[in-house]
């Protein structure tokens, strides 16, 4: 790697040679990492700025409550509390996604009350997790 020099590597006559190309990448990969850690110590740096300031603070109270919420959501990966300190939590595992409750059937099956709920739901043009049926009762004439 004798005799090498950056404008060497930019001379569009002369042949690029492997060793050369590798070193320019990596001076390239360098740049781009130096660039990121500046913008992270950047964004971490106007955090807490903003953290620390008071008058924010009292002018924006209620940023407190949403900062709080945002870093709970963002600590996913952390054990939350006991489930005997969350009794709604044990109510959501038994339910399905985006149900909306119990639903009782009298004398209908299962198959026709979800074809009564598609249907009702595809007359109002409402999505059926937005639609709270309480129950379903077969009425014989």
């Amino acid at each position: 790697m004798s005799g090498f020099v950056l404008s060497a590597i930019l001379d569009k006559e002369a042949p690029l040679k492997a060793l050369d190309a590798l070193l320019l990448a990596l001076i390239g990969i360098v740049i781009v990492f130096i660039v990121l850690i500046a913008l992270m110590l950047l964004v971490s740096l106007v955090g807490k700025i903003f953290d620390g300031s008071e008058k924010l603070q009292a002018k924006h109270p209620e940023w407190g409550e949403k900062i709080a919420a945002f870093k709970a959501k963002m600590m996913f990966w952390k054990k939350s509390k006991p489930e005997e300190e969350q009794p709604e939590a044990e109510e959501a595992k038994q339910l399905a996604a985006g149900t909306c409750g119990e639903l009782t059937l009298i004398n209908c099956e299962e198959r026709d009350a979800a074809m009564i709920m598609a249907i009702v739901a595809d007359s109002l043009n409402t999505p059926l997790n937005e639609l709270r049926f309480k129950s379903i009762k077969r009425v014989e004439e």
